[in-house]
């Protein structure tokens, strides 16, 4: 069965999750990366943001990046994992303003002090947007023969 008999004709709706949630991955390999070569002013700038209002709008971010990645997964290659990934983001965006700013900003303490594991979360990061960017490609191969 093909793709569009599969789901139905939503072709173009699909491609543009499938756009929305590259760009997702691509930033989460664009942090990934931050943190691993630049962890202290990635870190700065997340006391930067951190306000009532900044942890608002990071679970407002993560409950979209979430039930994107849930709604993309149903075009991708690996629909289980997306959908996984996107059902954590989403509870983690879902949990984040019940933690509130105080647990932040000891989040954020913690990851100064231990700077190697944060760059290793950044390096899990640059991972699972890979994992993402993966399971979103097209299933359609590229030939170059004439």
């Amino acid at each position: 069965m093909s793709d569009p008999e599969r789901h139905g004709g939503d072709d173009a709706k699909g491609r543009r999750m499938r756009s929305l949630a590259l760009v997702v991955a691509g930033v989460v390999v664009v942090l990934g990366v931050a943190a691993v070569v630049i962890p202290d002013v990635v870190i700065a700038t997340g006391w930067h943001l951190l306000s009532p209002f900044g942890l608002y709008a990071a679970a407002t971010f993560r409950v979209g990046v979430g039930l994107l990645l849930i709604v993309a997964g149903r075009e991708s290659r690996a629909p289980g994992v997306l959908r996984a990934i996107g059902a954590v983001v989403l509870v983690a965006g879902l949990a984040t303003p019940f933690f509130g700013v105080e647990a932040a900003r000891a989040r954020l303490d913690w990851e100064g002090a231990h700077v190697t594991l944060f760059r290793l979360e950044g390096a899990a990061f640059v991972c699972l947007g890979g994992l993402i960017v993966s399971a979103l490609r097209s299933d359609r191969s590229v030939t170059t023969e004439r």
